[in-house]
């Protein structure tokens, strides 16, 4: 025990330990927590997600609007302008899915002077009906990691780095090593544990990593197999109003004139005459 805490090796090995504990004990609190949810997306694998929830799962309001659209045109309840517009048919076959339905409702009470975008779903009022049923039937499942694992690491990191110098400073321990070199050579030697330990720290994953690989594969599959049953040049269409266009440039301003004080132009001002008598008078021109 006196190695640990004494020796100057011990104490570098002690809190390299301490981090690799912490680390351990981190990764089994998260894979007790994550248990259920693990079980859930292996049972959603599994099952039989309806394209319209797994587009939601995979890329939120926005894809699940898309393949909304692509099977309610494969379905004849919609039509597809060659510029991606979407106007009803009044036909076409019954809709079983609440979502579904509710969309195919909201386009037909659109006026018929202006057609639907597919931009405008994720974002018009009259689609909230569309949306909030997509959300609440969609599985509850965490699709990113909690970003508290990777901060907590990063910050233990830097404590045990800190902790290794003031324990050395404290016990007056040599350098790990080489005992005979300068003890503020201890600095260094924290920098480099921190080092060290900063790369594993790093590899927890962040917020904007997602956690299911399998579940995003499958999510993918099932909204491909929903869009593949259009042509190629009707998906194109559809897609291709999935960004709301850019606003045209404003006008240019007219160019004024700058007037005096007087209210006349600066050309109003000039005595053409008077400079016409003058002419010659220099001799520059030869007064021809």
């Amino acid at each position: 025990m006196e190695w640990w805490l004494t020796d100057s090796e011990g104490i570098v090995a002690c809190w390299l330990l301490v981090f690799v504990v912490g680390n351990g004990l981190r990764g089994m609190y998260c894979w007790f927590r994550d248990k259920d949810e693990r079980r859930r997306v292996e049972e959603l694998i599994a099952g039989d997600l309806h394209p319209v929830r797994a587009s939601f799962l995979l890329g939120g309001v926005a894809e699940a609007a898309e393949t909304a659209v692509c099977m309610l045109v494969d379905d004849g309840v919609v039509k597809v302008s060659a510029t991606g517009e979407l106007r009803p048919t009044h036909r076409g076959r019954k809709q079983t899915d609440r979502a579904l339905r509710a969309l195919a409702g909201a386009i037909r009470t659109t006026p018929r002077d202006a057609p639907t975008t597919l931009y405008e779903i994720p974002a018009e009022a009259r689609f909230i009906r569309f949306r909030e049923l997509v959300e609440r039937e969609s599985p509850p499942v965490r699709l990113t990691a909690s970003g508290r694992s990777q901060t907590l690491m990063l910050a233990a990191s830097m404590v045990t780095a800190l902790a290794m110098g003031v324990h050395a400073g404290v016990t007056e321990a040599p350098m790990p090593f080489v005992p005979e070199a300068d003890r503020l050579v201890w600095f260094y030697v924290c920098v480099a544990a921190w080092m060290v330990q900063w790369g594993p720290a790093c590899l927890w994953p962040s917020e904007r990593r997602r956690r299911w690989k399998a579940l995003d594969t499958y999510c993918g599959d099932e909204t491909e197999s929903a869009r593949a049953a259009l042509p190629d040049h009707t998906r194109k269409a559809i897609a291709r109003t999935k960004e709301r266009p850019k606003p045209p440039p404003p006008p240019p301003r007219p160019i004024r004139n700058h007037t005096r004080s007087g209210g006349g132009s600066w050309v109003d001002s000039v005595d053409v005459d008077s400079c016409s008598s003058n002419c010659g008078s220099c001799g520059g021109c030869g007064g021809d």
